[in-house]
């Protein structure tokens, strides 16, 4: 995670990423970290007691067309 947002990660290849959305706790947790004040340890023992949603990021065409709508919702 870290690793990414300071752009030193080799995993650009990905066709779909999968993960947590932070929130206002989230990014305050992740600021100490990345200025150095909270270790690995810290920040995971931070961010785990959160109940986070997950978001996906389709990033290329093959992700997109493995999209299917299986469901619609109306109001």
């Amino acid at each position: 995670m870290a690793a990414h947002r300071r752009g030193r990660t080799d995993r650009n290849d990905w066709d779909l990423v999968i993960g947590p959305v932070a929130n206002d706790q989230t990014m305050q947790t992740l600021v100490l970290y990345l200025d150095g004040f909270l270790n690995e340890q810290e920040t995971i023992a931070r961010l785990l007691p959160q109940k986070l949603k997950d978001q996906a990021v389709f990033k290329t065409e093959k992700a997109l067309a493995c999209l299917r709508c299986t469901e619609v919702l109306m109001p």
